[in-house]
């Protein structure tokens, strides 16, 4: 009967945690502590994890009707803020790459930079809905080049996106 009692207590203590997950949680995403910040801006962030994630790229070409893709795992940065991310300007190059950009710059806890990482626009997943003031952003930034043991020694992440100015 002692046992019995015993085995209760756990399996309720153990079915009252599975609920106390959010759902991030739930499908193995981490929490972070990261401090982000946009240029000057801070952020502000509400919620934040690194959770795996899949990928997808798809080409095609109508003038011969084909087309082909792959698939891959990647990691994400997921964050909520109530601002947008600062924008600065590059000079737009004739024939060049003027697609929209975003800078990573990865911060240790002195505030030394460790890292500068830019890439392609396209690497961020941004969510939010324009027609409410002062909207939520939810932004899911792959991390498919970046080194984890650089977030590993990483406190504080400053992120700007770059447009082409003509």
């Amino acid at each position: 009967m002692k046992i019995k009692s015993i085995l209760l207590l756990v399996l309720q203590f153990s079915v009252l945690h599975m609920y106390a997950q959010n759902l991030g949680q739930s499908l193995g995403g981490v929490k972070t502590n990261f401090q982000f910040f946009s240029d000057t801006i801070n952020l502000n962030v509400t919620d934040q994890i690194i959770v795996q994630r899949a990928e997808k790229k798809t080409y095609s070409d109508v003038n011969f009707g084909t087309g082909w893709g792959y698939g891959y795992q990647s990691i994400h940065l997921e964050f909520t803020t109530r601002k947008d991310l600062a924008v600065k300007y590059f000079e737009f190059k004739a024939g060049g790459n003027n697609g929209d950009r975003i800078e990573m710059s990865f911060y240790d806890i002195n505030n030394i930079l460790l890292a500068t990482y830019t890439n392609d626009f396209t690497i961020v997943d941004l969510f939010n809905n324009p027609l409410i003031k002062d909207s939520l952003y939810f932004y899911s930034i792959d991390l498919i080049n970046i080194p984890i043991i650089l977030l590993d020694n990483t406190t504080k992440i400053n992120l700007v996106k770059k447009e082409a100015r003509k």
